[in-house]
């Protein structure tokens, strides 16, 4: 019932402070707060004493502390025989995941969990947004990694990340060139996009529908399905795009692209974790969704 708490009251024990565990476990301080105040409600006694040099534990907490240590050993001895268990055969796990997680942070996250999962075969399905949310209710994959806002009853969404998106221009001479524009000025900018589905071009459309505006108004030349087709055009002088930082952190120190700062969009998207709550996942699904979302210990990583 309160395993969370089991984990939570060392850390604060260790810090002497519920904001400073906060943000060990990359929490707010009124969740913890929240934790604590509901065990402590369950069983009618105080666990801690807040004075001016921290947070001490009273006798209950001391007790209470004693059988969390006992407990989240126990739980580490269990996890080591499942493993053990879970080594004996080959586990199959499929990961869908859209462009920017996919070929930018799934690498990363994939290396980190073999190494603690060495048996596993993993693969990696690399789609647009759409088309990985599809596979998912098809059952052609196991957890999807999704760029872009999601909302389902149908599946459990866990946040994991956010990604700065910029839009560049070639940078192809020497000669000073406008770094500021106004939505007015990209209007006339010659615009690659990517394809429909894909959450670069969900996220630009609804910020031009908040200014105001539609994307016919806008002078879009070509549509991509790719983001390093779309950098290579880019780079040949063809026209501007939106894409995530990330994407494009080596051409920008190289000099080969530039920043184009547009002045009413602040572009960012998210990142999600998404998988179904209408049956039960895999052993190793499950431990794959545990090693991202973990709190104080998550998988997920760029590269």
């Amino acid at each position: 019932m309160f395993s969370d708490q089991f984990e939570i009251i060392p850390i604060i024990v260790k810090t002497k402070s519920f904001s400073k565990a906060a943000r060990l476990l990359n929490l707010s301080q009124p969740a913890i707060s929240s934790k604590i105040q509901a065990m402590e409600d369950y069983y009618g006694m105080k666990f801690f004493n807040r004075t001016a040099q921290g947070v001490t534990l009273t006798e209950a907490g001391k007790l209470v502390l004693g059988y969390a240590d006992k407990f989240l050993d126990l739980h580490k001895s269990m996890e080591q025989n499942l493993d053990q268990l879970l080594n004996i055969s080959k586990p199959q796990l499929t990961i869908g995941s859209s462009c920017t997680s996919g070929n930018f942070a799934m690498p990363c996250c994939i290396r980190g969990f073999k190494e603690k999962y060495p048996e596993a075969n993993i693969k990696l399905d690399i789609a647009n947004s759409w088309d990985t949310l599809k596979k998912l209710d098809n059952r052609e994959i196991d957890v999807a990694v999704i760029d872009g806002k999601f909302e389902s009853t149908d599946h459990s969404v866990r946040y994991l990340d956010s990604v700065n998106l910029v839009f560049i221009a070639a940078n192809l001479d020497n000669k000073k060139k406008k770094k500021i524009i106004t939505l007015k000025e990209l209007k006339a900018k010659p615009l690659i996009m990517r394809e429909k589905g894909a959450a670069m071009r969900s996220v630009l459309e609804e910020l031009v529908v908040e200014n105001g505006c539609t994307m016919s108004d806008f002078n879009v030349i070509s549509e991509m399905n790719s983001i390093h087709s779309i950098k290579a055009a880019v780079e040949g002088g063809t026209g501007i795009t939106l894409v995530p930082f990330i994407a494009v952190k080596k051409e920008l120190a190289e000099g080969t692209l530039r920043i184009i700062q547009v002045e009413e969009l602040d572009l960012k998207v998210d990142v999600n974790l998404v998988y179904s709550v209408n049956e039960e996942p895999s052993f190793i699904t499950q431990k794959f969704i545990k090693f991202l979302t973990n709190n104080h210990n998550s998988g997920f990583c760029w590269n």
